[in-house]
């Protein structure tokens, strides 16, 4: 049989050095929380420096840390009896539609729960009072997660038309590049920890922009140089990329910060959104 990458860390513990083996021993005691977790997330509960983990991967002769955590889920979902933190809303061979959708309802509630217990009202008031102050707002994303900034954009122009997407990777870094003190760039991304966003934050650094970061993880590499960060709580699994269940947890966001946005911002925007509304329902046959 393969060995996986449990019984491989079991099998090369005496080589780990010192740091390495408090990786190891945090993994093979928390296995299922440690696929959860993002990259700083896991040195900081390991006490040990970003690049130790890198090199820990690495020395697994896996090519990242991205690449650790599937071999890890892979390994957590081949014992018996293991599941994700969704437990029974996981859809398995042989389910019917109806015990499919059952899951997925089941799953998306708990979404939603984890988002509404993390989001910290005192952040989304940081939010908010940054986009009440802000010249424009640029709202972007990646792959998936450039959905949730064109409907972000969607949902907020009818409030402002200081709100702006691009969905293009080149058209971003220009818009970014032409921002001032005066902008904030809402990000949206389950990881915090990709190569986009963090060129994106150099850029706004270098401009003196605000940056608003909707993430899962609050120890991303992007969130240590936010000036807000928004959680979404669900939990998406490392073989999955933009799931239904991540994408809802920060649309969820989305819908709070825009309420608290319209609510603050007052003047015309009620009426501004009425007179959209029925602009809109003219193109209904």
């Amino acid at each position: 049989m393969e060995q996986n990458i449990l019984d491989k860390l079991l099998a090369e513990y005496e080589t780990f050095t010192a740091a390495e083996k408090k990786i190891a021993d945090y993994v093979l005691t928390h296995q299922r929380e440690s696929q959860d977790l993002g990259i700083t997330e896991l040195s900081a509960e390991c006490s040990v420096a970003v690049s130790t983990v890198s090199v820990f991967c690495r020395k697994l002769k896996l090519a990242g840390f991205h690449d650790f955590k599937i071999e890890l889920a892979r390994a957590n979902t081949l014992r018996p009896g293991q599941r994700f933190s969704s437990g029974a809303a996981e859809p398995q061979p042989g389910d019917s539609a109806a015990q499919v959708m059952d899951k997925a309802y089941h799953r998306e509630l708990e979404a939603l729960r984890r988002s509404s217990a993390m989001l910290d009202p005192k952040a989304v008031d940081q939010a908010v009072e940054l986009l009440l102050r802000a010249g424009q707002v640029l709202l972007l994303g990646q792959g998936n997660h450039c959905a949730v900034a064109q409907i972000a954009w969607a949902q907020f122009s009818v409030a402002s038309s200081k709100f702006k997407t691009i969905q293009d990777s080149h058209l971003q870094t220009i818009a970014l590049s032409t921002l001032t003190a005066e902008d904030v760039v809402v990000y949206f991304s389950y990881s915090g920890a990709t190569l986009e966003i963090m060129d994106a934050v150099d850029v706004i650094r270098q401009v003196g922009a605000r940056l608003i970061l909707v993430t899962r993880f609050s120890r991303s590499p992007a969130a240590e140089f936010a000036d807000v960060v928004l959680i979404s709580g669900a939990e998406e699994r490392p073989l999955q990329f933009g799931s239904g269940e991540a994408l809802l947890s920060q649309l969820y966001v989305l819908d709070v910060v825009l309420d608290c946005f319209c609510l603050q911002a007052g003047g015309h925007i009620r009426e501004d959104r009425e007179f959209i509304g029925k602009e809109l329902s003219k193109k209904h046959l």
